[in-house]
């Protein structure tokens, strides 16, 4: 899928196995704290960030920026209005703008 350049996505530990797999070489990408050797070793960048974009892969940091990288990639698929609408439905700006 990634030579193809599909959508690949991953989070929490398993951008370490795109990392094993050689999917990661080049590219910027995030993990689970304390697993970013994985993704160094296999030539990628770490930016320690909740979610990283490098083209068709995107990585996730871990269980709380699930929602944050969900949208990410409803927004790769359905567009800005899709994921504007999913927010609202499910309160999402309103929790973010209280800090909850």
């Amino acid at each position: 899928f990634a030579a193809q350049g599909k959508i690949v996505a991953a989070i929490c530990a398993a951008p370490t196995a795109l990392a094993a797999f050689g999917v990661l070489g080049g590219k910027k990408a995030t993990v689970y704290p304390g697993m970013d050797a994985d993704l160094t070793a296999a030539g990628a960048s770490y930016t320690g960030l909740p979610i990283t974009i490098d083209g068709n892969i995107i990585t996730g940091e871990g269980p709380a920026a699930t929602l944050p990288y969900s949208y990410e990639i409803l927004r790769m698929f359905k567009g800005d209005d899709t994921v504007a609408s999913l927010k609202e439905g499910m309160m999402y700006n309103h929790l973010m703008a209280e800090g909850k």
